[in-house]
């Protein structure tokens, strides 16, 4: 199978399932360095922090250590986006994201914010996710678990979550809620430390509990593959992400200075709305 051929799988299975894996794209050295710059502000976190994300584990910004502007312009994850078509996308934010040992399952939730914009609901992405996870997965660590197609289908687990991102789901008050049950729709995304998942930010999504003793830890990146496209209130939203770059030195600043979304009209900010509509069918 030609490298072509393979590109279009990927992109072929990235619109019509909602995300793709790609293998090995972080190199051993950079898998270490992303590992030792995670670990840090991890350790750095408050017991307050990990009872506020008991569900999610951590949610701790990249913009917090300006060694991820290094892994925001890793040329290999950028050689990735433009084998699937995208060759000149945007950059608006990331998380480190860390389960502990013997943490509870993340919500189902999709994180789409543009809902109110009618290029939503077509097939082209808005926003990708990059996911680097830094431990090998497994449905026993807490891997990545996906309802396949849900970016393009409405599924009845948007009615559960429709407000998903909440103090109660991110602290797990209520184990038994069902934003964190298996469902027959499950498919488990088990990976290899430094592959990368890409996704659709519609795509419901969530992950196993991780029933083990060691904490499993991802590096979620938000990319906007269309940004060129996308309508001017879309634009004027992402083009706040300048306002934080600048408290990066200059070096940091200079690697991710082509990827930082840019508007110069006068249009508002599109609001910002989590909840798809009636006219995801």
């Amino acid at each position: 199978m030609t490298t072509t051929t393979i590109a279009h799988d990927k992109s072929a299975q990235l619109i019509q399932d909602g995300y793709c894996v790609f293998e090995q794209v972080l190199s051993p050295e950079m898998l270490a360095r992303v590992r030792a710059a995670s670990d840090g502000l991890i350790e750095a976190q408050s017991a307050d922090h990990f009872e506020e994300q008991k569900s999610t584990g951590s949610m701790i910004s990249v913009y917090d250590d300006p060694f991820f502007a290094e892994l925001v312009a890793y040329l290999p994850a950028l050689d990735a986006l433009a084998s699937l078509g995208y060759p000149k996308p945007r950059w608006s934010s990331g998380f480190v994201i860390s389960k502990p040992g013997h943490s509870p399952p993340l919500f189902w939730h999709q994180d789409w914010w543009g809902w109110n914009d009618p290029i939503s609901y077509t097939d082209i992405p808005m926003q990708l996710f990059l996911m680097y996870y830094l431990v090998d997965t497994r449905i026993e660590n807490g891997c990545l678990r996906v309802i396949s197609g849900s970016h393009l289908k409405r599924h009845p687990m948007h009615d559960v979550v429709h407000t998903a991102h909440t103090d109660e789901l991110r602290r797990a008050t209520d184990p038994t809620h069902p934003a964190y049950q298996q469902i027959p729709e499950d498919q488990a995304v088990p990976v290899r430390a430094g592959d990368l998942v890409i996704g659709d930010s519609r795509l419901l999504h969530g992950s196993y509990a991780n029933q083990t003793d060691e904490r499993r830890t991802v590096i979620t990146i938000w990319y906007h593959p269309n940004f060129d496209i996308s309508s001017p209130r879309i634009q004027s939203n992402l083009s706040r992400t300048q306002t934080r770059v600048v408290n990066w030195p200059p070096q940091a600043q200079k690697l991710v200075q082509r990827l930082v979304p840019t508007y110069e009209g006068d249009e508002e900010p599109l609001e910002w709305n989590r909840v798809p509509g009636p006219e995801l069918k």
